[in-house]
C-alpha cells in the first residue's frame, strides 16, 4: 500500500479538526475581549491601589522624621536624649521593622551607623527626600529629612545642619495594597462570570432563528425547494436568506428545466427508436431483395435520425451554463468560421448550395482576425448549427443555378445571383465580434422568431432539403452557447433573404 502524501495528512487532519459551535465562537471571541479587561482593570487598580498606599504611608512615614527634627530643635543640646526622644517616637511608629540614624555636623548623633543611599523611586515630600533603598537584604522605604538647629556660644548664635533618616520595610505597604486589590477584584471577576453565562443565554436565543432555519432546510426536498421565511429574523442573517432563497429559485429552475428537457428528449426519442424497431420487424419479414432494401433504408434513416438527435442533446448538454463550466481561451473567430465554411463546402455542393465567406479578407487573401474569448469547440459547435439550418432550410426554391468551387475550397457566387446561396461572415461590427450565417431562402416568419430558439421546436419541416426534418436543437443550443459566452443571437431580414447573427465581445 502507498504511503499516504504529506497534503492528504494535512487535509485528513483538517477534517478531523474538531467544529464549534456558532455560540461557543461568540463566547470566545466576546470573553477575550471581555477577560482582556478584567485584567487590565486590576493592573490599573493595582497601580492606584499601590500608589494611593504608598502616599499615605510616605506621608506618616514623614511625620515621624518631622517630630524627630523638632525633638532636636528644642533640645537642650544634641546629645543621647535626642535619640531617647526619636527611639519613643520609633517604637509607636506601627509593626514594620524601622531602621534610623541621626546625621550630624560631627558624624552619627544617634540611631544605627548605617547611612542609605538614593535606589530608586526618589520623590520630594515637602522638604524631605523619599526613595527606594535595600538594607539587610530587603527594600526599604527611606525618609531623608534636612534639620537646621541654632546654636548658643559666647557671642553670636551659630547654626548646625543634622539629618534625619528613618527606614521602614514595606509589609504593611503590600498587605494594605492587596487588599485594596482583592476588594477590587473580587466584584470584577463575579461580574465578568455572571456577565459570561448572561452572553450565553442571550447568544442561545438569539440563533434560535438559524436552528430554525436549518430544520426548514433540512425538510426541503427535490420536490418541494421553497422559499425561507425571513420574518422573526436579524438583519445581519436576512442577506443570508436572500441568498439561499436565490439558489433555491434557480434550483427550481434548474430541475424543472431538467424535467422538462428528460421528458422531451424521452418524446423525441421514442419516434426514430420505434421506427427502427418497426423496420427491423419488417426486415424480420421481408420476402425479397427489394422489399428488404427498402427495408434498410428506413431503417438507416431513422437510425441517423436517432444519432443526430443524441448528438445534439450532448451538443445541448455541454452548453448549458449549469453544467459547464467553460475554458476559455482567445480564439479567432474570423479563421474559426472560414474554416468551418471550408468543411462544409463538400455537404453544400452535394445539396446544391453556393457556401461562400463574406467577411473582410487581407492582401494575403485570409480572413481578417476577429478575436473573442471562448471555448472554441462550443463556438464551433454553435456555427455548425447556423450553417446546417442554412443548408437545410434557406435554399431558394424558385431559382436553380450552378455554383463553381473557388480556389479556396469555398463555392464562388454565380454571376447571375441564382441558385441557393449560403454566406458565412465573420467581422467587427459596432465594437463587439460578429458571426453571421446569412441565407437566400424565404426565412422565418417574424411571429415565430422568438420560438425557434425553444428546444424542440421544428416549425414547418416541409421545407427541409430531403425530408430530413431536424431534431428541433439547433436554435436552442446556438442561444446556450450564446449565452455562455456572454453574448446575444438575433434573426435579421436582409434584402436577399435571412441571416442569424451571433455578437460576442471583443477580447481585450
Amino acid at each position: 500500500m502507498a504511503a499516504a502524501k504529506p497534503a492528504d495528512k494535512l487535509i485528513g487532519l483538517v477534517r478531523r479538526a474538531p467544529k464549534f459551535s456558532l455560540r461557543v465562537r461568540l463566547l470566545r471571541a466576546l470573553a477575550t475581549p471581555l477577560f482582556t479587561l478584567v485584567v487590565g482593570s486590576g493592573l490599573v487598580a493595582y497601580w492606584i491601589s499601590n500608589h494611593y498606599t504608598n502616599e499615605v504611608f510616605d506621608g506618616a512615614l514623614y511625620d515621624v522624621a518631622a517630630n524627630i527634627g523638632q525633638q532636636i530643635r528644642l533640645a537642650p543640646k544634641a546629645d543621647s536624649s535626642i535619640g531617647n526622644a526619636a527611639h519613643t517616637l520609633l517604637d509607636n511608629a506601627g509593626t514594620d521593622r524601622i531602621y534610623w540614624s541621626i546625621q550630624g555636623p560631627s558624624g552619627l548623633v544617634a540611631g544605627q551607623d548605617v547611612w542609605l543611599g538614593s535606589s530608586s523611586g526618589n520623590v520630594r515630600y515637602r522638604d524631605a527626600l523619599i526613595f527606594y533603598a535595600w538594607f539587610g537584604g530587603r527594600q526599604v522605604r527611606v525618609v531623608r529629612l534636612p534639620v537646621a538647629r541654632e546654636e548658643w556660644h559666647e557671642g553670636p548664635p551659630s547654626v548646625d545642619n543634622y539629618e534625619v533618616e528613618i527606614a521602614e520595610t514595606l509589609d504593611k505597604r503590600t498587605d494594605a495594597a492587596n487588599k485594596i486589590l482583592l476588594a477590587v477584584s473580587i466584584p470584577m471577576l463575579l461580574i465578568l462570570a455572571l456577565g459570561s453565562v448572561i452572553l450565553s443565554m442571550i447568544l442561545q436565543k438569539e440563533l434560535v432563528p438559524l436552528q430554525r432555519l436549518a430544520d426548514t432546510l433540512n425538510r426541503q426536498t427535490e420536490g418541494s425547494l421553497e422559499a425561507l421565511d425571513d420574518v422573526d429574523t436579524p438583519l445581519e442573517v436576512q442577506p443570508l436568506i436572500t441568498a439561499m432563497n436565490g439558489l433555491l429559485a434557480r434550483l427550481r429552475t434548474a430541475l424543472a428545466s431538467q424535467r422538462k428537457f428528460i421528458a422531451d428528449a424521452a418524446h423525441q426519442l421514442r419516434t426514430p427508436l420505434t421506427a427502427i424497431k418497426l423496420n427491423a420487424d419488417r426486415a424480420v419479414g421481408a420476402q425479397d431483395s427489394e422489399e428488404l432494401r427498402n427495408v434498410n433504408l428506413g431503417l438507416q434513416a431513422a437510425a441517423e435520425r436517432a444519432v443526430r438527435l443524441s448528438n445534439q442533446l450532448l451538443s445541448l448538454a455541454r452548453a448549458d451554463p449549469a453544467q459547464r463550466a467553460p475554458q476559455f481561451v482567445r480564439v479567432n473567430l474570423a479563421a474559426l468560421a472560414f474554416e468551418l465554411g471550408a468543411e462544409w463546402v463538400p455537404a453544400a455542393i452535394e445539396a446544391g448550395v453556393d457556401m461562400g465567406y463574406g467577411g473582410p479578407m487581407d492582401a494575403d487573401g485570409e480572413p481578417m482576425p476577429v478575436w473573442v474569448r471562448g471555448d472554441p469547440i462550443l463556438l464551433r459547435e454553435a456555427i455548425a448549427n447556423l450553417v446546417d439550418n442554412a443548408v437545410k432550410y434557406g435554399h431558394n426554391s424558385t431559382a436553380r443555378g450552378e455554383a463553381e468551387p473557388a480556389g479556396d475550397g469555398l463555392m464562388r457566387r454565380d454571376p447571375a445571383g441564382l441558385g441557393s446561396r449560403v454566406t458565412i461572415v465573420a467581422a467587427e461590427e459596432n465594437g463587439a465580434a460578429m458571426v453571421a450565417v446569412e441565407d437566400n431562402g424565404t426565412g422565418i416568419p417574424p411571429a415565430l422568431r422568438a420560438e425557434v430558439f425553444k428546444r424542440f421546436f421544428r416549425g414547418d419541416n416541409q421545407g427541409a432539403r430531403g425530408g430530413n426534418s431536424g431534431s428541433g436543437l439547433g436554435m436552442a443550443i446556438v442561444q446556450e452557447i450564446t449565452a455562455v459566452h456572454r453574448g446575444v443571437v438575433r434573426i435579421d431580414d436582409v434584402p436577399s433573404g435571412m441571416r442569424v447573427v451571433i455578437s460576442l465581445p471583443l477580447a481585450a
